[in-house]
């Protein structure tokens, strides 16, 4: 039996390399080559995100291997996947569904006529009826990209007039500004049945950028944990994701709860890790292993009752001092990745790829979890000094 995955990164093919079958990785011309690994079936090169071009590589080269599966876990590689496996008749997440959750204007649609209750009032960038009406009921509006990630592009507007000409397109999505607690919930599903493996809850800047996820969440008590499973498990049953992975990010205020997102893949930011560390379960190996027949597994070793990621930040210019691994007083600092230097320049935290390392700790409860994040996010880990402009 052979799985083909879609570009996958590192940790993603590690985890494939664990699975019971041949693993067939594909991925964008000019990749560094993987490492090898346990049953992998070999490493080929396409421009999965040229449809045209992917589509003739499906038929003349995967075709003829008779795979049983394709699968993406990465954001760029879902589309592909869904369009591969559904030309060779095999098992992967329909083009439909992931249509649904990548594209934020659709997956709104969609909630409007299944689960409005899920949604915001929101309207098309386009759409100046629609515009015109969610600036005049009120309150700030969170403008997005459609199909962006990463926190990219993402503007709270304040008035009609300050939503510039170039948001004013199909390509942007708006939407009232929610209030509350804002968490992410990572789910496997199984013939229309969803399996929760963990809630973590975000920290961000006021520009939308995420700093940290804690799991479990805090803030959410039983009841609460239930309220945003029941509103996770509806909306993936109103965009018809009955099997694999999903991210799925809401927020809470009292007893509403609010989708902002989904997609068909396990979180970013570290969060399988975080399940991991929490639960004992390799999110990516079940990520990936659904499609095969290979359901989740509890790996060896110890589960901590509370994990974290945070994320290290400076103010722009360039980097003077970067400060040496610190040790949190309330938990452990398993992981420490700093991507600057001194000499290094430091841009406005506008997305997350702004940001200039992260830490993985473990804690004995959330609250000494909470406690370490807050510890951290306050440290001078990294010190910049403001870059002076010259003459014009």
């Amino acid at each position: 039996m052979t799985l083909v995955v879609v570009g996958a990164d590192a940790a993603v093919a590690r985890a494939a390399g664990t699975l019971p079958v041949e693993v067939l990785h594909v991925r964008l011309p000019g990749a560094a080559p993987l490492e090898d690994g346990a049953g992998v079936a070999g490493e080929l090169a396409a421009d999965f995100q040229h449809a045209p071009s992917f589509l003739a590589f499906v038929d003349e080269v995967l075709a003829p291997l008779r795979p049983a599966a394709v699968v993406s876990l990465t954001e760029l590689g879902l589309e592909a996947a869904a369009a591969a496996a559904r030309r060779l008749g095999v098992t992967g997440v329909p083009p439909e569904v992931v249509r649904a959750t990548r594209n934020k204007l659709e997956m709104r649609r969609v909630l409007a006529a299944r689960a409005p209750h899920l949604n915001p009032a929101f309207a098309a960038g386009d759409d100046a009826d629609g515009v015109a009406g969610l600036f005049a009921a009120g309150g700030p509006v969170v403008a997005k990209p459609v199909s962006g990630t990463g926190s990219n592009a993402v503007a709270l507007v304040e008035r009609p007039e300050d939503l510039p000409e170039d948001r004013r397109t199909a390509a942007t999505l708006l939407e009232r500004y929610v209030e509350g607690r804002e968490f992410s919930v990572e789910t496997l599903s199984s013939g229309g049945r969803h399996t929760f493996l963990g809630i973590a809850e975000k920290g961000t800047t006021d520009g939308f950028v995420e700093v940290s996820h804690i799991m479990p969440a805090p803030s959410l008590d039983a009841d609460g944990r239930r309220a945003v499973e029941r509103a996770v498990a509806e909306l993936l049953d109103a965009v018809g994701l009955t099997d694999g992975p999903s991210h799925t990010e809401v927020k809470t205020d009292g007893e509403r709860v609010t989708v902002i997102e989904t997609h068909n893949r396990p979180g970013g930011d570290g969060i399988p890790d975080l399940v991991r560390l929490t639960t004992g379960v390799d999110w990516r190996r079940a990520a990936l292993g659904w499609a095969v027949g290979v359901g989740p597994r509890r790996e060896e070793g110890d589960v901590a009752p509370a994990a974290a990621t945070v994320f290290l930040t400076a103010a722009p210019g360039r980097v003077t001092t970067v400060a040496p691994r610190p040790a949190p007083a309330r938990a452990t600092l398993v992981d420490w990745d700093v991507t600057v230097e001194p000499g290094d320049p430091v841009p406005p935290l506008r997305s997350s790829a702004d940001r200039l390392g992260m830490a993985t700790l473990t804690a004995p409860g959330t609250a000494d979890c909470a406690a370490a994040v807050a510890e951290l996010t306050a440290l001078p880990l990294v010190t910049t000094r403001a870059v002076e402009e010259g003459p014009r």
